[in-house]
């Protein structure tokens, strides 16, 4: 069973590399967790109500949670589990510590970066990832089709 993190913006089209990492690994059970990178905060009150159901967990919106399912349905014979995750901190030792939680054997991003910030603290892992001694599979992503009547979750269903 292989642990694979993949960094996630909360768009689908950052789930887009989760195809990627099922054709690479696919031939053994995968459990992935995507990872969101946010800022500790400064203040004392901020960190006294941070809390497992802080406004962090608004961040995720109900397309993203949608696509997840589609993808969990779609390679379900593959992907024992897929959960989303919250890294909170900026640290090398907090990064190193979360990765050993999960158990990841690898990181997968998407060769071309293309992260957005999907709150005022999110920030992008990208250089926590170069830092870390984990291997990185790069997965190319295909260039999206310009159709106009499609909708981001069809993407989904391409790969």
């Amino acid at each position: 069973m292989k642990h694979v993190l993949i960094p996630t913006d909360f768009s689908i089209r950052s789930l887009r590399v989760v195809h990627g990492v099922v054709e690479r690994f696919g031939g053994e059970p995968l459990n992935i967790v995507l990872m969101h990178a946010i800022e500790m905060p400064t203040s004392i009150m901020d960190l006294m109500m941070l809390s497992r159901r802080s406004s962090h967990q608004d961040l995720i919106t109900a397309d993203y949670k949608d696509a997840c399912e589609i993808i969990k349905n779609k390679y379900a014979s593959v992907i024992q589990s897929m959960k989303t995750e919250f890294l909170i901190g900026n640290g090398k030792g907090i990064f190193r510590n979360f990765l050993l939680y999960h158990n990841i054997d690898v990181i997968a991003c998407a060769a071309k970066e293309e992260f957005r910030k999907a709150g005022p603290n999110s920030y992008n892992p990208a250089e926590l990832i170069r830092k870390s001694k984990y291997p990185v599979h790069q997965v190319p992503l295909a260039p999206r089709k310009e159709k106009f009547l499609v909708s981001a979750m069809s993407e989904l269903f391409e790969a």
